[in-house]
């Protein structure tokens, strides 16, 4: 029986799972997990899943629309790195086209990540945006959060 619940706990905690979709909006800073955004007026965040290491969200603003999968507990992306990370600022790595999407990938050197996603090539609106992106990491707590996703569970009996 031990084992049993053991092992639902370690699947719950594997699992991630649809967060109810609420929508957010600037003018105020977002901490998703683990991208920190300081929203413009007229950009709003919708949240789309959640799981114990990262999430994703929609980011809409002037720049168009983009998919953002927030990884709090992340290895180094893979392809080529043309921003370095610094102490204040992610890496940001080469657009790829992954799975019929383009993807830019941003890393802060440690363990957080954050994979933006659109449908076409990124215009320089949206490169923009995303270097407008800073990030944290699992076991972090950012300051001046006026807005953020945080993880929880419910079990049903």
């Amino acid at each position: 029986m031990k084992k049993a619940v053991a092992f639902t706990l370690i699947w719950f905690c594997m699992v991630a799972t649809p967060a109810a979709a609420s929508v957010l909006e600037g003018r105020a800073t977002f901490c998703g997990y683990s991208p920190i955004i300081d929203l413009q007026p007229g950009e709003t965040v919708t949240t789309l899943q959640g799981g114990i290491h990262g999430g994703s969200f929609r980011w809409d603003g002037a720049f168009g629309s983009l998919v953002v999968h927030g990884v709090g507990w992340a290895s180094r992306p893979n392809g080529r790195l043309v921003v370095a990370p610094s102490e204040v600022n992610p890496g940001r790595f080469a657009q790829r086209k992954r799975e019929g999407k383009y993807t830019i990938a941003i890393w802060n050197g440690r363990q957080g990540a954050a994979y933006f996603e659109s449908p076409t090539r990124f215009t320089e609106q949206q490169r923009g945006a995303i270097e407008r992106v800073r990030l944290f990491q699992e076991g972090e707590d950012p300051l001046n959060c006026d807005l953020r996703t945080v993880f929880a569970w419910t079990i049903e009996e």
